[in-house]
């Protein structure tokens, strides 16, 4: 989907947005979070742009591009050197289609590993390959950030913090295998790779520029599928794919042409970095679909046209209530969370991952929410997108029309799982979108806590004094749900009294972002605008 052009076509022309409207572009945002956090947990992908010849020009802000790819291999003692895409080489008598069937016919054909032996079986596998000891080439996978970008979405960047230094992990890669599929039968059955050691996470896979069809590659985990379809550019433009060792994958027949990918292995290694040091954000937000939808978004005037904040509950789970909790975030984000906050700040907003305790902070919600002192059934609907107006439909900011009742039923599962109070009553509240005193964001990440109270003492005064929280000067629009099992302990408090009593609060790490009004933020969007 092209999200500039779709979105601003639904943009609306009046001065501020209709609840419907608001409440339809908060639900878009959720989508956008959601189908990250999906595509990007086990694989991801790329391309790169092929020059056929070095003149080529480059454009400013496009993707890297690559100049032509040469492979070198031995036959006998004589060196062979193919130049990919085809008729991209300088040499006059380049002679390509004959040094492609030549490549493939000094490849030896491949097998697949069953137990401790190699197989030999074309029903199963039907491909020939080249070991690294018999080719070269002069592609090479961090030229082009490939490296980097695999390193923050596959692998949690960060490991634990000793004495202050930070135990970070890093990407390896080692160049494993040259292996061509060609048609029109070329294939190989859905399995699992064998890795080659304790450290090896995944494997990388870079196709070269060289027409062919079919040939998809289909990595699978958890139930989830992911189809990399690189025929349609197959004959200009390198294409890639990294995904983790336990994940299924085939690779679909090949019906036409020569499919010539090199295999690398992605090997985890830790290294130590003093905790003063930034890791850079190396990814590029502007590569995700998030940022073209977030930044139309942000030049609505209408949008939140007098500011306010949006927060979302982070996709995976992290140790923010650990000591370390402020070194270890927001570097160590990953996935969707990482997509999120790394959009958010290269367009110039306020974003913090903070804590969120949700009502009293108890494990099972439900019973949090009618303990509540603060509940009334004066507040049957708090809504988790706020008045777009900054202003909410009375004076405390907690309750709302009717017409802003949300159909709860077309969330997920996974949202689902903490929607347990939607079980009791048909009019039930949420206590974790509610934009009012029933949601309390830290003031920064703060460690696990121990406290002594005393009996019947008001909980707001027990964080007033042991769990500082941050106010806002405006609601907070929630846009995604938080999910049990990324909760961690926040606090624990003794009372004493007549009846003495202990209880422990949970919290969630979430990303929050503070949006200027309109008349704010525009110059910020000038000056995203021209970048």
């Amino acid at each position: 989907m092209d999200v500039q052009s779709s979105t601003s076509a639904s943009q609306p022309t009046i001065s501020t947005l209709s609840r419907t409207a608001f409440t339809a572009v908060c639900r878009q945002l959720e989508e956008f979070i959601r189908s990250e956090k999906t595509s990007a947990s086990f694989a991801c992908g790329g391309t790169i742009p092929v020059k056929k010849t070095v003149g080529d020009a480059e454009d400013a802000g496009t993707v890297k591009s690559s100049g032509p790819i040469n492979v070198f291999w031995k036959l006998k003692s004589e060196a062979q050197k193919l130049t990919l895409p085809l008729g991209s080489s300088v040499d006059a008598e380049d002679g390509s289609d004959t040094r492609l069937r030549q490549l493939v016919a000094d490849c030896e054909p491949a097998g697949f590993g069953r137990g401790q032996e190699t197989v030999m079986d074309s029903k199963y596998r039907k491909a020939r390959k080249l070991e690294t000891s018999r080719f070269a080439t002069s592609f090479h996978p961090a030229d082009f950030g490939i490296i980097e970008r695999v390193e923050q979405v596959l692998l949690p960047t960060l490991d634990k913090l000793d004495e202050g230094i930070l135990q970070i992990r890093r990407m390896h890669i080692e160049l494993y295998k040259l292996n061509v599929y060609s048609g029109p039968s070329g294939l190989f059955k859905s399995h699992v790779d064998t890795p080659r050691s304790k450290n090896q996470i995944g494997s990388l896979v870079v196709c070269l520029p060289s027409p062919f069809k079919g040939g998809n590659l289909i990595v699978r985990h958890e139930g989830r599928e992911v189809d990399f379809d690189w025929e349609h550019q197959s004959a200009d433009t390198i294409q890639w794919a990294a995904f983790y060792s336990d994940c299924d994958h085939e690779i679909k027949t090949i019906t036409d042409g020569d499919r010539i990918t090199l295999t690398y292995n992605l090997y985890a290694v830790t290294e130590l970095l003093d905790r003063a040091n930034q890791i850079s954000a190396i990814i590029d937000p502007k590569s995700f679909p998030l940022y073209g939808f977030l930044k139309d978004l942000l030049m609505m005037p209408g949008f939140m046209k007098t500011g306010g904040v949006l927060g979302a509950f982070c996709s995976h789970a992290y140790p923010h209530a650990s000591e370390d909790a402020s070194a270890l975030l927001p570097r160590g984000l990953k996935g969707a969370d990482l997509v999120l906050y790394s959009v958010l700040h290269s367009l110039g907003i306020e974003v913090d991952v903070l804590p969120v305790m949700i009502g009293h902070g108890y494990l099972d919600i439900e019973d949090d929410w009618w303990d509540s002192d603060e509940y009334t059934e004066t507040d049957p609907y708090p809504d988790p997108y706020p008045n777009p107006s900054g202003h909410s439909d009375n004076d405390n900011g907690n309750r709302y029309d009717d017409d802003a009742r949300v159909d709860y039923s077309s969330f997920s599962k996974d949202d689902q799982k903490v929607r347990k109070v939607q079980k009791v009553k048909v009019n039930s509240p949420y206590a974790y979108v509610d934009p009012g005193k029933k949601v309390h964001v830290g003031k920064s990440l703060n460690p696990y806590v121990a406290a002594d109270t005393y009996e019947d003492q008001p909980f707001a005064k027990i964080l007033k004094e042991h769990w500082s929280t941050r106010e806002y000067e405006k609601p907070i629009t929630w846009v995604t749900t938080p999910l049990l099992e990324n909760i961690k302990h926040a606090m624990a408090y003794l009372a004493y009294g007549n009846e003495a009593s202990q209880a422990r609060t949970y919290s969630y790490a979430a990303i929050l972002a503070v949006i200027p009004a309109w008349n704010e933020r525009q110059q910020l969007l000038e000056r995203v605008q021209n970048e």
